[in-house]
């Protein structure tokens, strides 16, 4: 079964608001959608309008200028849509038994990046918006760690129980797993010039499981 898209929480998150009018969802909407498909800069509030169905003065009325707009496209999918995201591993991930910790960091890499090839041109627009608001980033990544805690918690200490991680706390050893998925993902929706894929995918994975194998220095000072 087709696993449900970024636009997919979005619109649900949308058709769930009661403090939006349907205008303002359909403007909402049509932003996002355009965003993705043209970018920020190439889209015009003309194209949002006729997009959504409404006059291009409503969309003035409701929201002052494209930055606003941005604004009301990012607070759901930061407050309601980004932890979902965070913790949507498919069920194969989360049920079976690792054998090594690199099937495990490996199971990890190709789930995201196959959602966020599933979702590149969504996640573009989330990566372009949060790219120079610092705060904003950061309450974004604040709330991916924690979320992930959970489903792969009982993963992690499988792997722990069979000494095959390092001993440190859970949303340590996923913090460490994102810092450098995010790098990966950023070369992926910025496409970055001389950036070969499968080759950095295959890089990180060793590396992050050299990092997280356990060794006589893996316990964390002051635990």
């Amino acid at each position: 079964m087709e696993r449900p898209r970024i636009r997919d929480y979005f619109q649900q998150d949308l058709s769930q608001n009661e403090t939006i009018t349907p205008k303002q969802r359909a403007i909402l909407q049509a932003s996002l959608d355009l965003f993705a498909e043209k970018g920020f800069d190439q889209t015009s509030t003309s194209d949002i309008a006729q997009r959504a169905g409404v006059a291009e003065g409503t969309v003035y009325r409701r929201y002052k200028t494209k930055a606003a707009l941005r604004d009301a496209i990012l607070a759901p999918i930061t407050a309601h849509i980004v932890p979902i995201l965070a913790s949507d591993f498919s069920e194969d991930e989360l049920r079976q038994r690792y054998p090594s910790l690199q099937a495990f960091v490996t199971a990890i890499f190709t789930d995201r990046v196959a959602f966020a090839k599933a979702n590149v041109k969504e996640l573009k627009v989330i990566f372009e918006m949060a790219a120079f608001d610092t705060e904003r980033r950061e309450q974004i990544l604040s709330q991916i760690a924690p979320k992930m805690v959970k489903p792969m918690g009982s993963v992690i200490n499988q792997l722990k129980a069979d000494h095959l991680i390092v001993d440190w706390p859970n949303d340590l050893i996923l913090q460490s797993l994102l810092s450098q998925l995010f790098g990966y993902l950023a070369q992926l929706m910025l496409e970055l010039p001389g950036t070969e894929i499968e080759r950095e995918q295959a890089y990180l994975i060793t590396v992050m499981t050299k990092i997280l194998t356990p060794g006589e220095h893996d316990q964390i000072t002051g635990q």
